[in-house]
């Protein structure tokens, strides 16, 4: 690889658990994916993932498992369980026919700690983006095996070298947090949705239409959103999208539905592809998204793209949102909040509301239409592969 890289383009070699035609991992599966179609002129793709999606016992079947496969602009390689897809790894490293290796999470034993290693030891330069695995939420959940893990990488200077990606300060606040001051931090802020509302409807009379999206698990807090709903006094139904991926939680949330006041309705609506997202959060009211923390979160992007105005915890990037007009951030020890927020939206005049969703979409265009998160991870990828 020449030192002049507008010779040819640089060559990353991408991890991640889980990719298309996936979509139970979320989020980081539409970062990847915009990463590769809007940096893709610039920057040579190969992605290793996972041959199943979140959960699954069986693999794809639309794609040729254990080989390079083109999807879109990338070439992914679909690495296939046990000491298979570890062998399957290692060759593809072993190969070197990349510039930099990039990781995208850190607790991963496949698809980041295993890599890592090998990178490590094949001198290799590496960026590696935890994806909010350090926020205080995050790290809470199987704190215990998180803590050791965070020890022994410490112990074994993994992070030296390591160029950490991190999409907001408040992310890179976390990972020094655990990880120490001298970490080498860069921000570059993950590519967001490109696609929006086409329509904004009137708000009809009858209840708030209240909606969720995400992977039902205890860290996107889904509980805690049903159990705000006790204190909304206003008719609203809630409907939520999204894989269970834990069940026993899911049970839990049952039971807090079946304890809701008959104003309040609460329905699981299966999942949605992610070329769904917009065009069926276009068709609520508000976004109600507790998490307990993300690093970006894209489908809090999704549904600002979508033209509604978002009731958050102030966990995530997305900040200030009452000054902008377009939403409340607020402090999850304070639930109240959360249902006053909502009752507010209830009785606003429709014509306000409309108003209020404007707002968001003209916003939502402003911020998504700009390069400069593009720009900035390409200017990531260059950073590491110079650095000595």
């Amino acid at each position: 690889m020449p030192s002049n890289l507008s010779d040819q383009s640089l060559r990353v070699l991408t991890f991640t658990g889980v990719f298309l035609p996936g979509y139970k991992g979320g989020g980081p599966i539409k970062t990847i994916k915009n990463l590769f179609e809007q940096a893709g002129d610039e920057i040579t793709f190969k992605l290793i993932t996972s041959d199943r999606d979140l959960g699954d016992t069986t693999p794809y079947t639309s794609v040729n498992c254990g080989a390079w496969n083109q999807v879109g602009t990338a070439s992914v390689f679909y690495a296939q369980p046990g000491k298979t897809g570890y062998a399957q790894i290692a060759r593809q490293l072993r190969a070197k026919d990349y510039d930099v290796v990039y990781l995208n999470s850190f607790f991963s034993p496949r698809f980041s700690f295993f890599p890592l290693l090998l990178a490590k030891a094949f001198r290799q330069k590496v960026v590696l983006a935890p994806r909010g695995e350090f926020s205080e939420g995050a790290l809470s959940l199987k704190s215990t095996k998180k803590r050791i893990f965070i020890t022994v990488y410490k112990l074994l200077g993994l992070h030296r070298g390591t160029v950490f990606q991190v999409s907001s300060d408040y992310e890179a606040e976390d990972i020094r947090r655990a990880l120490g001051a001298k970490v080498d931090i860069q921000v570059a802020e993950n590519i967001g949705a490109q696609e929006f509302a086409g329509h904004l409807n009137r708000r009809k009379s009858g209840p708030l239409n209240a909606v969720f999206v995400s992977r039902i698990s205890p860290k996107k807090n889904l509980l805690a959103a049903i159990e705000m709903l006790r204190m909304v006094q206003q008719p609203l139904i809630y409907d939520i999208y999204g894989p269970i991926e834990d069940q026993d939680y899911w049970r839990d949330c049952e039971k807090a539905i079946a304890a809701l006041p008959p104003h309040i309705q609460v329905q699981h609506k299966g999942t949605l592809n992610p070329d769904e997202v917009v065009k069926t959060l276009e068709k609520y009211d508000v976004f109600f998204f507790p998490t307990k923390g993300e690093n970006y979160g894209h489908v809090i992007a999704e549904a600002l793209c979508a033209g509604l105005p978002i009731v958050i915890a102030d966990t995530t990037p997305w900040r200030n949102l009452q000054n902008l007009g377009i939403g409340w951030d607020l402090p999850l020890n304070n639930p109240d909040a959360f249902s006053a927020a909502l009752d507010e939206l209830a009785i606003m005049p429709a014509e306000d509301h409309l108003h209020m969703r404007q707002n968001v979409l003209t916003w939502a265009k402003n911020k998504f239409s700009q390069r400069d998160a593009i720009e900035a991870n390409i200017a990531l990828f260059k950073y590491a592969y110079e650095k000595k």
